[in-house]
């Protein structure tokens, strides 16, 4: 789960998950879902229409869906790199919304106007919620250590940004009068600013699942919490942690064990660097399938340097062998690498971590694409790779457990992109990894925050 929000009579609620499913309580009507539409990105936010007979859904790409009668007034795909929608609050006639984004970017939509936004400030933490003033004329935002942020007639009442947390904010809550709100910890703490007023918190509560959300009925005389629900390796704790590093960091998680997909800003779109050669082997497997043939002994000596060390001239090489971008590109799309594009030149080939994962999907079980004896040839390289090379989604690993892997870095504008995908099976866990970052200061640091998602993936899949 990752949001909640009230209906107008404060006798029912809407919770929303990740992938768009909406789940109704009370006197929640149900209006439709995203679960069964094709996101680029997951659902972030939730806000009912004033009536209550419809909602809004944001994605953290900036995307909207509307139900019910909920009408659509424009969507925020063009946020700047890096930034996730986090939040999405209402007008109070409904002819409007604003989103709110991680880097504190608010974009206005329909009869919402702007009043401002901390994105040029520094906040010191992502932003994780926003709450309209009854009149609609403000909005206060909320970060995750605490700060609070006001615009138009929103008023400022107190912030924990100079208390120490146990768990980041994940979100706020305005009473009826705009004279207070209260702030929700990922750990069910509660703060209470204003004339909001405290009626209890969960940070008691026995339970492994983070709070998501809170919302608080038209009479502000109480409120809800709701958790996420289920596991989740991108902890609140984690998320802040990497939104506070340098540089755009993107990752996606499949668990073998059973289906369930983790993701982190997913829609980010990267360089591949040498993480491309995994997509030129199997574009050379297939094109080998098609004339009913096995490697050649050169095309075998080629393909190895290529994988286990990284040889970029034996990427070149094969390159050309298979027909260059179209042959790849074509390869890409048989397996289902919706927003992957193969550029002349290689390294600058653009991709994504859930491409990523799709890739290593057609990898690890049986398809009409690869044969097994391709995959397990493919594999059998990522397996082999020289220690030189062996960083990366392996971090934070056991010792002996079986890691496939391709790594990919890159100097670029200033700055680097290194990029890691994998297989990691062993010690009660089974699951494909892939992790891209962009804007890092340096190698080494673009390393440290694919170890950091590395390390919180293999402690939170164990079985």
């Amino acid at each position: 789960m990752v949001g909640i929000a009230p209906t107008p009579s404060g006798k029912g609620y809407w919770l929303v998950a990740a992938d768009g499913g909406v789940f109704t309580f009370g006197d929640a009507h149900f209006y439709g879902t995203a679960s069964t539409l094709h996101l680029d990105a997951p659902i972030t936010a939730i806000a009912p229409t004033p009536d209550g007979r419809g909602y809004w859904l944001a994605a953290a790409e900036g995307g909207v869906f509307t139900f019910g009668d909920a009408h659509f007034y424009g969507a925020a795909h063009d946020l700047a790199a890096g930034a996730s929608i986090m939040g999405m609050t209402a007008t109070p006639d409904g002819r409007g919304y604003w989103l709110a984004a991680s880097n504190g970017n608010v974009v206005a939509f329909g009869d919402a106007h702007s009043y401002g936004s901390p994105a040029q400030l520094q906040t010191g933490a992502p932003i994780v919620g926003i709450a309209a003033t009854p009149d609609g004329h403000g909005y206060w935002l909320a970060a995750a250590d605490g700060g609070i942020f006001t615009f138009g007639d929103a008023h400022f009442y107190g912030t924990t940004s100079k208390v120490h947390l146990s768990a980041p904010i994940v979100g706020i809550a305005a009473t009826p009068d705009a004279h207070g709100y209260w702030l929700a910890g990922a750990d069910g703490g509660i703060f209470t600013f204003g004339d909001a007023h405290f009626y209890g918190s969960a940070h008691d509560i026995s339970s492994n699942a983070p709070i998501a959300g809170i919302a608080a009925p038209p009479d502000g005389r109480g409120y809800w919490l709701a958790e996420q629900g289920a596991l989740n390796v991108f902890s609140p704790t984690l998320v802040n942690d990497l939104g506070a590093r340098s540089g755009v960091i993107s990752a996606s998680v499949l668990d073998l064990t059973n289906g369930a997909t983790y993701q982190y800003r997913p829609g980010e779109t990267t360089i591949t660097a040498s993480i491309v050669k995994a997509e030129i082997l199997g574009t050379l497997l297939t094109q080998a399938q098609g004339a009913n043939r096995t490697l050649t002994s050169s095309e075998d000596a080629t393909a190895t340097q290529m994988i286990e060390d990284s040889d970029n001239d034996s990427a070149t090489d094969l390159w050309n062998e298979v027909g260059g971008a179209p042959a790849v590109q074509a390869f890409d799309n048989s397996v289902g690498m919706k927003s992957t594009n193969a550029n002349v030149a290689w390294g600058f080939t653009t991709t994504t971590a859930a491409d990523q994962v799709t890739l290593l999907d057609h990898l690890v079980h049986s398809n009409a694409v690869l044969s097994d004896a391709s995959r397990a040839y493919e594999l059998g390289l990522m397996e082999d790779v020289t220690p030189d090379q062996a960083w990366g989604v392996s971090g934070g690993t056991a010792a002996g457990t079986k890691v496939a892997l391709k790594n990919g870095w890159l100097p670029d504008g200033g700055g680097w992109t290194v990029n890691s995908i994998g297989w990691v099976s062993g010690f009660g866990r089974n699951y494909l990894i892939a992790v891209t970052t962009s804007g890092d200061p340096s190698m080494g640091y673009g390393i440290d925050s694919i170890s950091a998602v590395s390390t919180a993936v293999w402690n939170g899949l164990a079985h």
